[in-house]
C-alpha cells in the first residue's frame, strides 16, 4: 500500500463529504439497490463513482453523539488508476496504528486505518473482499477509536451484487 493510493483518495473522501452534505450539487445518487447506493462526483480531478452503504446498527460502549457519519464504501475514480477501492468512514479517528475487523458472514479480514478511516492492503485485497462481498449477506466492522472505544457495526449486504454490477456500467 503506497502513497500513491492516498493520494488518489483524498479526492474520493473530499467527494464524500459532499455527499454527505447534500447543499452540494455536483454529487448525484444514480440508483439504489436495497442497502446500497450508487453515486458519480464530478471533481476537477475526474469522475468518482461510488457505491455505499450505511449501518444497520451501531454497537459499543460510547456517546453516539461524538460519532459522525459512518459508511462502508466501493469506489472507481478519478481516473482510471484507482478501481474498487473498499474503505470505511469510521465517524470518528482510529486509534493509532490499529486495525479494523472486516468481517462478511464471520470470516474476518484486516484492514488498515489512517485517521477516521480504513482500507484493506492494497487492488488484491479489495478484489478478495469485493466477491467476499458479492457473495455474503452480512457485514459487522469492528473498530477502536482513539478514546479507546470499541464499536461493532453490523450492515446488510442486500443489494451489494446489483449496485457493484451499476457501478462498473455507469463508470467504466
Amino acid at each position: 500500500m503506497g502513497y500513491q493510493r492516498f493520494a488518489g483518495l483524498t479526492a474520493f473522501f473530499f467527494g464524500v463529504l459532499l455527499v454527505i452534505h447534500p447543499a452540494h450539487a455536483n454529487t448525484e445518487e444514480l440508483k439504489s439497490f436495497n442497502d446500497w447506493q450508487v453515486y458519480k462526483q464530478e471533481t476537477s480531478q475526474g469522475r468518482i463513482c461510488f457505491m455505499s452503504s450505511v449501518p444497520k446498527s451501531l454497537r459499543g460502549d460510547y456517546d453516539r453523539s461524538n460519532r459522525g457519519e459512518t459508511r462502508v464504501f466501493v469506489s472507481h475514480g478519478p481516473g482510471k488508476g484507482e478501481r474498487d477501492v473498499v474503505s470505511v468512514l469510521a465517524g470518528y479517528r482510529y486509534k493509532k496504528q490499529s486495525e479494523v475487523d472486516f468481517s462478511i458472514d464471520k470470516k474476518a479480514h484486516k484492514l488498515f486505518t489512517l485517521d477516521n478511516r480504513a482500507w484493506s492492503q492494497g487492488p488484491e485485497d479489495d478484489q478478495r473482499l469485493i466477491a467476499s462481498m458479492k457473495r455474503g449477506s452480512k457485514l459487522v466492522v469492528v473498530g477502536v477509536s482513539s478514546r479507546n472505544n470499541k464499536t461493532i457495526d453490523d450492515y446488510s449486504l442486500a443489494g451489494f451484487t446489483a449496485a457493484k454490477a451499476f457501478l462498473d456500467k455507469a463508470c467504466p
